[in-house]
């Protein structure tokens, strides 16, 4: 064990020790002659002058004056045992603090508001160390200058700036920024981590043991709070259109030990209070409420689910937006000319607007502009179209494919094997009848009456027969072969039909069945989604084209104009969409060109910050070796103490204490001791001698 001091210079001090022994060597009595005329007391002074005894005495002054200096000199000296980086030089040390600033750093403490008690513990953690030393800052935000290094000064300013972020990040995703600093840098760094230490997001598990980053962790105190949160929503029907009844499912948590009956939720479209639905709550429970209400309106919809929860106030409220078009956009891909039953389906319906496209004048950069694609009688399907179809399925597209009574089948299996592992075998003219349909099925709402008995069900003279028979199939035949199945991927619906739009082929066509290609045709979901944590980046479907100028986020209410950083893909018509740390608040923004809205997007706080459980100091301290420091006392001191070793110099100075205390005790006390022994001795002498 090597022990070093802080003042080596006293230690020179320690030839003091030669002063008591000097004294103790020339301390010489001079004699003097006495005639007694008593024996009796000579023996006495005999006895209370016993050389042995009195020697002792002196040895043990002797030793304790020594034992005094030498430890009070030791004292001043400082001694202490080093750290095994205590020996690291400075220039390859820098020091990093991690200041979680998560939105439950709100809540209170002990020692109040958590996040600025760990504010005012890091200025003394960095009060610890010399002007000279190089500083990092790590917080939950985005930082663009994290990985620079900052003098005291400057840290200690930026560290009062800090206020709560939206963003919250685990333990793991800070320690490889971290890592990423020291290795840039080209520096050990001893990394001091102030947090709440919540259950969700300290990960320490995770983090990797490596040479480049220490850790010292301090508790600064938090407590378990009950939280009633909105996680998030979604729609039970993707499609949407005018007049229709919505149900939205919004999904609630319950984070307490808290029963709640009748909880009142509320929705809101477009700044209007639309619907108000209650709920049952359970102690620590996930509910999926439904909420119904009318569509009204095309355009951006823009929506909020609200409840009310005190005294966390962030995941109160959930943001959503989607789009609904005044037309949809259907793109016949035939031959010459459509078919003329899909032609006379679509005339005169306001919602559609149908565009006959010969295949041979296809342009396959513009069929992202279209909610569906009909794949009309088509004799072979081309590699590029099918190359097409592929990327289009990120946007939600949905594809209709109805054959013709020739075809390559081949061409035709090509495209089938993107959207599952069905494959046409072969062609059959053996008449049948379709057997059974797939009422629960949202494209044959309000056709026919379920089960009714008296409908007779279309004939039909000639189909492809398709294998392996799947449960994916909306109409079947009485041989149990597939008349319509459907295939979904992502967003994209994808409907095959077995049989082609012919009279000659069944006469399914002129029946009321065939009206559930209307809905098919209305069956258009949109990619874009409901909503976006802050901090992270979206992939957006732009219906209408968009020129070079910039775009930008706007909320009027809130004040927010920004142009986000984005980038446009002109083959699919998306935009890559990333606010970065510009977007601080949650809400409902618009994405607008030349201050025209071209679409509504929604950002909502992370959900991972509402259940506010955390980590005691025993439980911190059972996953990992590190000390975990409390924060009740002056870190500066403590820290010094850290990077230093273990100190020594208190025990010193007991033991310089001890020493003093012993020498006036054998001066004051080592006489009567010694005579009240002798005494105890004479008399059990004289009384043995007297039996």
């Amino acid at each position: 064990m090597t022990i070093a001091f802080k003042h080596p210079e006293f230690l020179y001090f320690l030839l003091a020790i030669v002063i008591p022994i000097i004294i103790h060597l020339f301390s010489f009595r001079k004699y003097k002659k006495i005639y007694y005329h008593n024996i009796h007391l000579i023996k006495s002074i005999q006895i209370e002058q016993n050389s042995t005894k009195s020697k002792l005495k002196e040895i043990l002054i002797l030793v304790s004056r020594i034992g005094f200096i030498i430890f009070l000199v030791l004292t001043f000296a400082q001694p202490y045992i080093p750290n095994k980086d205590a020996n690291k030089e400075s220039s390859d040390k820098a020091i990093a603090l991690y200041i979680d600033n998560s939105f439950s750093t709100q809540a209170e403490s002990a020692n109040g508001i958590v996040l600025e008690y760990e504010k005012i513990k890091a200025n003394q953690i960095i009060e610890a160390y010399p002007a000279n030393t190089q500083f990092y800052l790590f917080t939950n935000a985005l930082n663009s200058t994290e990985l620079l290094p900052k003098t005291k000064e400057e840290i200690q300013n930026e560290i009062e700036q800090i206020t709560t972020s939206p963003q919250s990040k685990k333990l793991s995703e800070i320690d490889k920024k971290i890592q990423t600093c020291a290795i840039r840098n080209k520096k050990h760094i001893e990394c001091h981590i102030l947090s709440d230490y919540q259950k969700n997001t300290f990960d320490i598990a995770n983090i990797s043991q490596n040479d480049v980053v220490d850790y010292l962790m301090y508790y600064v105190g938090n407590q378990s709070v009950n939280n009633v949160s909105i996680d998030s929503c979604y729609f039970e029907n993707q499609q949407h259109s005018l007049g229709q009844t919505e149900k939205i499912i919004c999904v609630i948590s319950n984070n307490s030990n808290e029963t709640f009956a009748n909880y009142p939720i509320k929705l809101y479209i477009n700044d209007s209070l639309k619907a108000i639905t209650t709920t049952n709550l359970k102690p620590h429970s996930k509910v999926q409420t439904p909420i119904e209400y009318t569509l009204s309106e095309n355009g951006i919809i823009s929506g909020k689910i609200e409840i009310e929860d005190y005294p966390i106030l962030y995941d109160n409220a959930y943001y959503f937006s989607y789009f609904t078009e005044n037309q949809i956009l259907i793109a016949d891909l035939c031959e010459k000319s459509p078919n003329q039953y899909i032609a006379a389906l679509c005339k005169k319906k306001h919602e559609f607007s149908l565009t006959a496209i010969p295949i041979s004048t296809i342009d396959y950069s513009q069929l992202h502009r279209y909610q569906v694609i009909v794949l009309d009688g088509l004799t072979t399907i081309s590699t590029g179209l099918i190359d097409e179809l592929q990327k289009l399925k990120q946007l939600g597209t949905t594809i209709i494919c109805i054959p013709s009574k020739e075809i390559e089948i081949t061409t035709y299996n090509k495209l089938l094997s993107f959207y599952g592992k069905q494959q046409i075998t072969a062609l059959d003219n053996t008449p049948t009848v379709i057997e059974s349909i797939d009422f629960n099925n949202n494209i044959f709402k309000n056709i026919i009456e379920k089960n009714k008995g008296n409908y007779s069900y279309p004939t039909i003279n000639t189909y492809y027969q398709i294998q392996p028979t799947q449960n994916n199939s909306l109409i079947t035949l009485e041989n149990k072969d597939p008349f319509l199945f459907q295939q979904t991927q992502k967003n994209t619906q994808f409907f095959f039909f077995c049989s082609p739009f012919e009279r000659t082929a069944n006469n399914f066509v002129t029946s009321p069945l065939f009206v559930s290609l209307y809905n098919m045709l209305r069956y258009v979901s949109y990619n874009n989604p409901l909503q976006t944590t802050l901090g992270s980046s979206s992939d957006i479907f732009l219906q209408q084209e968009i020129g070079d100028e910039a775009i930008h986020i706007e909320n009027t209410q809130k004040h927010v104009d920004i142009i986000p950083q984005y980038r446009k893909d002109y083959q699919t018509g998306t935009i890559h969409v990333n606010p970065m740390e510009q977007l601080t608040l949650a809400g409902n923004y618009l994405i607008t060109q030349k201050q025209q809205p071209i679409l509504g997007i929604s950002y909502n706080y992370d959900r991972t910050e509402s259940i506010l459980e955390f980590f005691t100091q025993d439980e911190l301290q059972q996953m990992t070796d590190s000390k975990i420091i409390d924060t009740n006392e002056n870190l500066t001191s403590i820290v010094k103490e850290q990077q230093e070793g273990t100190p020594l110099w208190r025990i010193a100075l007991l033991l310089a204490i001890f020493f003093i205390v012993m020498e006036m005790a054998l001066i004051l006390f080592y006489d009567t001791i010694i005579e009240k022994t002798t005494k105890r001795k004479q008399q059990q002498k004289q009384t043995q001698s007297f039996e």
